[in-house]
Formats: structure tokens, C-alpha cells, sequence
């Protein structure tokens, strides 16, 4: 949680130059934006990434819909101990979100918003155990579909008309259903949304 306080810090930081510079017209009724989001950053770790990549329309000045297509992929190897094999985990993920923004009438090119958003997801994943070199090893394969719902609060900071970058959070609740075993789960709090770059036309 706190690396993405530090990133919200440093988007407000980088908007100090522009603090007397012209407003952006990015956030004005008709525009709209390409959008990839990240959301896998809590490693370096190259096997690791969540995101996904969607659309923004402005349907009124300072008000947006957006639409994304989410995925996720984290494979991670643990090595072996001498004389046996190594222990694999791969999860692989997929779904949908969509939300709706409210941008706040700021005279400079930082723009905080709020709104509301949901998705859903579906996940799988194979989890294969380290054994004796020469022995099989038995696969565990488990599945899960998550829904989720809840407020939305960022900040977007727009380099000019054309490239922007938001960080958020999310406040809200999530049902998930798993299998193998058979679990079922609601959580209520803060969901980090992570880092979203935008590129207007």
C-alpha cells in the first residue's frame, strides 16, 4: 500500500511546475483515450504482471465512462533442494471492469477524481510440487471467479493534452468463489487499482 502513496506523491511533485500553467482540455466532453493499466508492482519480478487494457470517453466535461479488459500472469519457480525437481505455480487471469469518473474543475494540469467502478474475473491455477528426480509429481489445479464493486478515488496528471498518468485506490467489496478446494469469500476495504497511463486522440 505505501509504494502507491509514494507514487501518488510523486505525480502531485510533478505538478508543481505546472501549477500556473494553462488547464488541459483533455478532460472535455467527446474526448477519449486508449488506457493500460498495471497493477502487478509489488516485485521487479518479471514472471509477475496485472493489468489490462481498455477505453475513456468523456461524456461531459469532467465526467467519463470507462471500459477495460483485464488479465493477469504470475509463474514463479522455487528451486529444488539436491536430488529433486523444482516446485512450479502458474496463475493466469481474465475478466472485465468498467467505471465511471467525476473530475474536479482544477485550473492546472493535476485533476483528482472520484467515482465508482466493478469487474469481474476468472482465474486458474496449477500449482505442480517439487519430488525425487525420477518421481511424477501431481498437479494441483485450482479455479476462482471474483466480483467486485466499489468507490474509486485518484488523481490524474495530464504531461500535456495528449498523455496523462493516474493513480487510485478502490474502496469496496468483492465475492469470490473458489474449487479445490471450495471456497467462497467477501471482502470488504481498500483494493489497489494501481497505475494507469493514458493516451488521448
Amino acid at each position: 500500500m505505501f509504494r502507491y502513496f509514494a507514487v501518488l506523491a510523486i505525480v502531485l511533485c510533478l505538478a508543481i511546475p505546472s501549477a500556473n500553467a494553462q488547464p488541459s482540455n483533455a478532460a472535455s466532453a467527446g474526448n477519449k483515450a486508449l488506457l493500460f493499466n498495471f497493477s502487478g508492482l509489488g516485485t521487479l519480478n518479471l514472471g509477475e504482471y496485472q493489468g489490462g487494457i481498455g477505453g475513456k470517453y468523456f461524456l461531459s466535461n469532467g465526467t467519463a465512462v470507462r471500459g477495460m479488459l483485464l488479465f493477469g500472469i504470475d509463474n514463479q519457480t522455487n528451486k529444488g533442494a539436491a536430488g529433486f525437481t523444482d516446485a512450479t505455480d502458474n496463475k493466469f487471469s481474465f475478466g472485465l471492469g468498467g467505471g465511471l469518473e467525476y473530475h474536479m474543475p482544477l485550473a492546472s494540469s493535476v485533476s483528482p477524481y472520484l467515482g465508482g467502478g466493478l469487474f469481474f474475473t476468472t482465474s486458474s491455477e496449477t500449482y505442480t510440487p517439487s519430488v525425487f528426480v525420477g518421481g511424477t509429481a501431481t498437479s494441483t489445479k485450482t479455479s476462482q471467479t471474483a466480483f467486485g464493486l466499489g468507490a474509486i478515488g485518484g488523481v490524474e496528471y495530464f504531461f500535456n493534452s495528449n498523455i496523462s498518468l493516474s493513480a487510485e485506490y478502490q474502496f469496496g467489496v468483492t465475492f469470490t468463489n473458489q474449487t479445490n478446494p471450495d471456497v467462497s469469500n467477501f471482502q470488504l476495504g481498500f483494493q489497489t487499482a494501481g497505475l494507469t497511463f493514458a493516451v488521448y486522440f
